[in-house]
Order: C-alpha cells, then structure tokens, then sequence
C-alpha cells in the first residue's frame, strides 16, 4: 500500500509543477523566444509582432489594444512583467489607458506569455511594442 502511495505521489508531482502558475522571477530562466520585434501602421492604427508568436494590434477608433498569439485557437492568455501579472480576457484586449500595457513595455528586458496551445514565451520588451501602445493612445 506505501509502494502504491509513493508511486501515485510522484507521478502528480510533475503535473501539478506544470500546472503552477508562471512569476516573473521563473520566466527569467526561460531563453527569449526566437523572433524579431516588428511594427508597422494599419489602416486602424498599428501593430507590433513578434515574429509569429506575438501580436499587439491597436485599434485606434475604440482606444483598445488586443494581444494575442497568431494562428494558435483564441484563449485567455496571462501576461506577467516584473511589476504586474494578469490573465486576460480570451479576446486579449484592453483599453489602451490599461496599466498592464505600461508594465510590458517598461518591465525589465522581457514579458512572460502562457496560455493557449504553446508554450510559455518570453519575449524582450523592445521598443515597437510601447510604440504600438502609445499609438493608440494619442
């Protein structure tokens, strides 16, 4: 019954490590996402990517940002910078006045990523995201 015990222990011990949600202090052992940051205007206002693992789109008539990753199923995506940590709504967006926004753009040479069919990224905080963001908001 004991060898029963111990083998069911460490059989959920991997799945539940899997499961824990992600801090910024473990994403920094994470290696960056292979991928360039770029950034170009629309007709609706800009977006930035990184590679095709990261889209920040400002839609600039509602004022509203929407992240997301590119070709994965729709799902409630959490961001965590060194200052804040959030799951957002499975649409990604936001308000464009939203401080998460600033915490990404600002936080110390990345932002994590998790949720949906891939892995966690980690993705540096380069300067065609915050230019996107500001975008929408003048």
């Amino acid at each position: 019954m004991i060898r029963l015990s111990a083998v069911f222990l460490a059989v959920a011990a991997p799945a539940a490590a899997q499961v824990a949600p992600l801090s910024f202090e473990a994403g920094k052992s994470l290696a960056l996402a292979t991928g360039q940051w770029s950034y170009v205007a629309t007709a609706t206002g800009s977006e930035a990517r990184y590679g095709a693992l990261l889209a920040l789109q400002c839609d600039k008539p509602s004022r509203t940002m929407v992240i997301a990753r590119p070709g994965m199923p729709v799902a409630a995506l959490t961001i965590v910078t060194d200052t804040a940590s959030r799951t957002l709504p499975p649409t990604g967006r936001l308000s464009a006045d939203d401080p998460l926004l600033d915490a990404m753009a600002f936080s110390r040479g990345r932002f994590l990523v998790s949720g949906g069919a891939g892995p966690a990224l980690a993705v540096p905080s380069w300067p065609e995201s915050a230019r996107a963001i500001e975008d929408c908001r003048n």
